[in-house]
């Protein structure tokens, strides 16, 4: 059995990771289109944010959604996609996405927030041409998901399954017992 040195836990807690998380929903409609928010940039992205200190990324996701729309998230969490990836100032992130509530795109009262001048609700295959390509994919999957199909991991916006797998080398000698 390996041992490791006893660090103080500062010195601890400072040798650990950083790592930036942030949750978001997904408001739909029964013909599966999504609510997007526009920025006062033009950029359309889903409620959510950053999480808070003592916040887990559910709580996040619901109190975004809340702050970002007047509208109040399930009372159970759905995840629909964890996505993986690099914030662009090159600390890692992790980007948690969960089922948002039912609405109905007609008769939705939507209460925007500073950060918000307008929001759509269109599928997945209509945003595409007005989002990032990733953001486009993560809409797609999340689609997927919403129409039964397995939450993902994600890495940058990728489905693993379409990423070759770094396996451990598989030795030929036999263990005990075999």
């Amino acid at each position: 059995m390996t041992t490791y040195p006893k660090l103080p836990r500062a010195e601890w807690l400072a040798s650990r990771a950083r790592i930036l998380g942030s949750a978001a929903s997904v408001v739909h409609d029964a013909e599966y289109r999504i609510m997007l928010l526009r920025t006062s940039t033009g950029a359309w992205q889903w409620p959510g944010g950053g999480h808070d200190e003592g916040e887990d990324l559910w709580q996040t996701a619901v109190r975004e959604t809340y702050e970002e729309t007047g509208l109040s998230m399930p009372d159970q969490p759905e995840l629909l996609a964890v996505d993986w990836g690099l914030h662009p100032e090159g600390i890692p992130e992790v980007f948690t996405l969960f089922k948002g509530p039912l609405v109905n795109a007609s008769t939705v009262e939507v209460k925007l927030s500073e950060e918000h001048d307008a929001w759509r609700m269109l599928t997945a295959e209509e945003w595409a041409p007005l989002v990032s390509p990733q953001r486009a994919r993560v809409l797609a999957l999340a689609t997927e998901v919403l129409r039964g199909g397995r939450c993902p991991y994600l890495r940058e916006a990728n489905h693993l399954a379409h990423r070759p797998v770094a396996r451990r080398p598989v030795s030929n000698e036999a263990g005990p017992g075999q």
